[in-house]
């Protein structure tokens, strides 16, 4: 009896998405990415100097041995620090996207409501937490918690605004675009039945 009962038991319904939140996963491979591409140009752009050196001690030498030797050094390390770099980059950006976006979706759970004190407390809470775990003494860290804490709510309320206002634009042309398509079925589906009525009264 307990088995049928158990059986017979509705699954559990997942609440309903709220609008303007995202999907955390896909924003996180989304800053990961962009964090491995950040990081990877910065250390391409720093290496134009590191390149120029290379080449004054690839002119200041006539062996051929010794040039290969150094320009397979450079690239090696070139190749090296790209690679820590867009590593270090996405590993950041990513761990901040999934922490600001989490708790963004969280908040909009708990509160059943996504608006823009969602993206302040998410922004505020991330940078708080960066900078508490940046490197440094603990008079360092509570300074850049503070900072962090300050600074993401003063940046995240004008962004959170204006991409809850695009949100709203966007869902008021679907809206129109629904309405006006219920429109025309319903001028379709009167126009066919003057079309039968009259093939009846010509028959």
């Amino acid at each position: 009896m307990e088995a049928t009962d158990a059986a017979e038991s509705p699954a559990p319904i997942a609440s309903p998405k709220l609008a303007g939140t995202v999907n955390w996963g896909t924003t996180t491979v989304i800053g990961i990415f962009a964090g491995m591409l950040y990081g990877g140009s910065k250390e391409a752009a720093a290496s134009v100097s590191k390149d120029a050196e290379v080449t004054l001690k690839l002119g200041s030498t006539e062996d051929k041995r010794e040039q290969y030797r150094l320009m397979r050094d450079a690239m090696e390390k070139q190749f090296i620090r790209v690679t820590r770099g867009s590593i270090v980059g996405g590993v950041r950006l990513g761990m901040f996207t999934a922490a600001f976006y989490g708790l963004q979706n969280l908040l909009a759970e708990q509160r059943g409501v996504h608006d823009v004190f969602n993206v302040v407390g998410a922004g505020s809470a991330t940078a708080s937490a960066f900078g508490l775990i940046l490197p440094g003494s603990l008079r360092w860290r509570a300074r850049n918690m503070m900072l962090g804490s300050v600074l993401g709510a003063a940046f995240c309320f004008p962004l959170g605004w204006l991409h809850l206002k695009l949100i709203e634009k966007a869902n008021e042309g679907n809206q129109a675009a629904n309405e006006n398509l219920d429109k025309r079925d319903i001028k379709s589906g009167v126009s066919a039945a003057i079309e039968r009525l009259e093939s009846n009264l010509h028959k």
